[in-house]
């Protein structure tokens, strides 16, 4: 069964994490994500057990919404993450002026976000230490 209420143990700037209600999976969960100054809502609208889940976030700054796409799959003896992200921006053209920006952002965290994850999967706990220290996981942009 899949646990989507942990995301604050391998996400260091999410400080909780938790769903609304007593809905923990499928379409139409909604997970909170507190960070320091905003929280983001993640309303999920796919959900393929153990294989796939898409979610639609709202409220962070300059963000209209985000939707991001995770999957996994075997290859070998290993297991394949596949994340897609999609970010809408607020501000019309002002907006798509920072797309790019924000590109290049999500092209140099993505990696380094990727290595508490491969962490908690391979050790069962979160990473004590700084998240800097752990070796980026390999992705592609």
């Amino acid at each position: 069964m899949s646990k989507i209420d942990n995301v604050d143990l391998w996400v260091p700037s999410i400080q909780q994490s938790y769903c609304e209600g007593n809905k923990t999976q499928g379409v139409d969960t909604i997970r909170i994500c507190k960070l320091e100054k905003f929280d983001i809502r993640e309303k999920f609208v796919e959900w393929e057990e153990g294989k796939s889940f898409k979610y639609v976030a709202t409220g962070a700054p300059l963000i209209k919404s985000a939707s991001n796409h995770w999957s996994i799959k075997p290859v070998g003896n290993e297991t394949l993450i596949v994340s897609y992200s999609e970010i809408i921006m607020k501000g019309g053209i002002f907006g798509r002026l920072l797309e790019p920006l924000i590109f290049l952002a999500t092209k140099v965290a993505f990696p380094n976000a990727l290595a508490p994850l491969k962490y908690y999967i391979e050790t069962g706990k979160p990473y004590a230490g700084n998240v800097k220290d752990l070796p980026k996981a390999i992705a592609f942009c």
